[in-house]
């Protein structure tokens, strides 16, 4: 409940943030993007609805000067921003709209963590100029230590870019907006849609389909985590519940040994009333000890869990025992305390006083007390498995995943950033000159096999989506989407990663700036847009910087990659030689021969041999990328198997404790079955049997709730139904065997009954 107060019940820390919405570009085939700046600017200029809109563009950049280099994550920011989050510099002030112009002073905001970082908090460095990407910026402000809008930002500059009305569909503006006071969603959804329809008619060639869709900053924020942590916290219910079923069983053993002491309480007068108050008393006083003890082992269970969690679950560092941990645990421990106190308490303050009152009266009201029971063994059963058929769809998907083949060959694979500010590389030579002999630099390194680049990483780290027109096919409509993901690579890459060259050719050294342009493509695309025909020879051609088509030759094609990770299906790609497509920041991947992190220093070291103001960055094995990318699903995987299991156990234990008190009670009825004939393997028949009868009831209603319950479960599998038949199967049959287990020890024990120790037992 700590980590679900504070990720999606706590209110974003924002001023009035039920009033925050991110607008989103929407169209049909793509789904959300982000925005132009000519379309932020009309929806900012046409809009009534929202009090300002502010746009922003994450940046990370190189940091240089006072100290060793680094590379610090930016946003470029409208000066609206600060004053629409409401948000206050502690040192400084936040950007004027002049500073917002192109051609303005640069100027930029640190946030509170690089300033203590960097600078020690020297409240005169405002004021001071710092270095970005080979350029000065003054320092006009700090923001307050909460704040890092939009994720972890460490400097923001304003965003100060001219606008070109033509260049609408050049997406990469984040926008937000604040409501005014009384505008509900609706009619600002509303509003945005009308103004969507008018730049359609306004602007048909790059704006036909695209709609506006507004979604709430906090709905933004945690959305992809809730179905995950509302599964979670579901079952860390189920196994209360479990454990309640089970101290209510154990209460209900010893309501037996005090009847006798109710018979008399009730005898002297004590009303049904009264009865029930005192053993509720009991049971709450030891529902409220437990919750203070499990308080106490949550203060340290928290920092567990935190360090076992994925770093991409938002909002965790608020996670921690606040007032309203406090009173929600208060609450479930009183409610636990009614909710296994109560059947007991309820049943034993009836008692029979004739029977009960009689030396060596025989039980009263046996047969209720069986039966309730029972149903309490039905439901752990029941719950537990809907648990345990959770669990396993989890543990199945996961296992599918890892199965996966991300289309190349991940081990041994260092990676890692390096961005060239255009300030200090202006031209596009320079940029290549400095690759080129990195590479030969890092090549010649011991224990380097092979080493290459590319512009954007595999496995999460993005991609370009260009549209394209293929030569001799006509023109698609405005409203269809060709595009594909498009990347720069140098020549030996496909052969270093381990990708396989299916046709043609791969890229070479020849593929320079003065030869025929060219491209592979990949598997995806050649099936999707060359679907009757061989893609090699097919030319396709991007926009130009002069807004007309460069055609380029397919030479090849690859197997495919899964760019977005081993969860996500391979995307059309073209991949262009980096001596004709250059880019200023690029992946550098080295194959190393051992382990690769023992080069990481020697990699490192040859950059800066080459530019000690160059900071390299994201140095990471390909396997620690691969890992990460299925963090979130091992994570769930793992804290829902741990549930199941403690489920499990409970649910054992609580059959074991009835069957065994069972045994215990029916001891003088046994004696006389044995006395009677009755062979040692009819008495264990009797007792498992008298188990196994509920845990098939339990199976059954588990696995009807199951068909229903694990629906929600949907977003988080991979390439397993929901109703998987293998793993319904295969979890009752354990479940089973486990009970049977449990079934079979006191079963044992009925079977060594002597008949003529049982005929005298009372």
């Amino acid at each position: 409940f700590s980590v679900v107060n504070a990720v999606l019940l706590r209110p974003l820390d924002y001023s009035d943030p039920d009033q925050l919405y991110v607008l989103w570009g929407h169209h049909p085939q793509i789904g959300r993007e982000v925005a132009s700046l000519p379309d932020f600017v009309d929806w900012r200029e046409q809009n009534q609805s929202f009090e300002d809109l502010a746009a922003m563009s994450r940046r990370s950049m190189n940091l240089t000067g006072r100290g060793e280099a680094e590379r610090v994550i930016g946003a470029r920011v409208s000066a609206s921003l600060f004053p629409l989050l409401r948000v206050e510099t502690i040192r400084g002030r936040a950007f004027s709209p002049e500073e917002d112009r192109p051609g303005a002073e640069r100027v930029a905001v640190l946030s509170h963590g690089l300033w203590q970082r960097r600078f020690g908090s020297d409240p005169a460095f405002v004021g001071e100029t710092i270095t970005l990407d080979g350029e000065s910026y003054a320092v006009i402000g700090v923001a307050p230590p909460e704040f890092q809008f939009p994720g972890r930002v460490e400097v923001w500059i304003p965003l100060a870019m001219e606008v070109d009305p033509t260049e609408r569909r050049g997406d990469f503006l984040l926008v937000l907006g604040r409501l005014k006071p009384g505008v509900t969603q609706e009619q600002a959804q509303a509003e945005m849609t009308t103004i969507a329809q008018r730049l359609e008619q306004q602007y048909p060639n790059s704006n036909t389909k695209w709609g506006i869709e507004i979604v709430s900053l906090h709905e933004q924020v945690v959305g992809n985590i809730r179905p995950a942590l509302l599964v979670l916290l579901g079952a860390v219910g189920f196994v209360l519940l479990i454990a309640c079923a089970n101290v209510a069983n154990l209460l209900l053993a010893r309501a037996a040994a005090r009847e006798k002491e109710i018979a008399v309480r009730a005898a002297l007068g004590a009303g049904r009333g009264r009865l029930v108050r005192q053993l509720l008393t009991e049971s709450l006083l030891v529902a409220i000890i437990g919750g203070a003890l499990g308080l106490l082992l949550a203060l340290w269970g928290i920092d567990i869990l935190l360090a076992l969690n994925p770093d991409d679950v938002p909002r965790l560092s608020g996670v921690g025992v606040d007032g309203w941990v406090l009173g929600f645990t208060l609450g479930i421990s009183l409610l636990t305390g009614i909710l296994f106190g109560l059947v007991p308490a309820v049943q034993i303050s009836r008692p029979d006083l004739h029977e009960s009152l009689k030396e060596g009266g025989r039980t009263s009201g046996g047969s209720l007390r069986h039966r309730t029971r029972h149903i309490l063994v039905v439901a752990e059963v029941a719950l537990a498995l809907v648990l345990l058929i959770g669990a396993g769809l989890m543990i199945r998907s996961f296992d599918r995943l890892q199965r996966v083949s991300p289309g190349f060959n991940p081990e041994n694979l260092l990676t890692m950033r390096i961005s060239l500010p255009p300030a200090k590389y202006p031209e596009r030579q320079h940029v290549l000159n400095f690759f080129d002999q990195l590479l030969e630099r890092v090549r010649s390194l011991p224990g380097v096999q092979s080493a290459s680049t590319i512009d954007n990483p595999y496995i999460g780290g993005g991609g370009n989506y260009l549209s394209f027109i293929v030569e001799g096919q006509p023109t698609p409509p405005l409203d269809q989407v060709v595009d594909a993901q498009v990347r720069s690579v140098t020549p030996g890459f496909h052969r270093m990663l381990g990708v396989p060259l299916l046709r043609g050719r791969s890229l070479t050294g020849q593929d320079g700036p003065g030869n025929r342009l060219v491209c592979v493509i990949n598997e995806t695309m050649a099936r999707r847009y060359f679907p009757d025909r061989d893609p090699l020879g097919q030319r396709v051609a991007f926009d130009g910087p002069d807004g007309q088509p460069r055609w380029r030759e397919i030479v090849g094609v690859v197997g495919d990659v899964r760019q977005g990770g081993l969860d996500a299906e391979p995307y059309p790609e073209i991949l262009l030689p980096e001596a004709q497509r250059t880019i200023p920041a690029i992946t550098l991947m080295v194959r190393t021969a051992n382990d690769p992190h023992t080069l990481a220093g020697a990699v490192r070291g040859e950059v800066q041999a080459m530019d000690p103001d160059q900071p390299v960055y994201a140095v990471r094995t390909m396997d620690d990328i691969m890992k990460a990318s299925v963090a979130q699903r091992r994570f769930n995987m793992l804290l829902l198997g741990s549930f199941a299991a403690v489920a499990l156990l409970l649910a054992a234990v609580g059959i074991y404790g009835v069957i065994s008190y069972s045994v215990s009670r029916r001891t003088h009825e046994l004696g006389i079955r044995m006395a009677l004939g009755a062979q040692p393997r009819d008495i264990f028949k009797l007792v498992v049997g008298q188990g196994m009868v509920l845990v098939v009831i339990g199976v059954g209603i588990g696995l009807a709730a199951s068909f229903g319950l694990t629906r929600f479960l949907s977003s988080l599998l991979f390439e397993v139904s929901t109703t998987d038949p293998a793993t319904f199967a295969g979890v009752s049959l354990l479940l089973a065997a486990v009970a049977l287990l449990a079934c079979y020890i006191p079963a044992r024990r009925a079977t060594r009954v002597d008949p003529l120790v049982a005929l005298r037992y009372e």
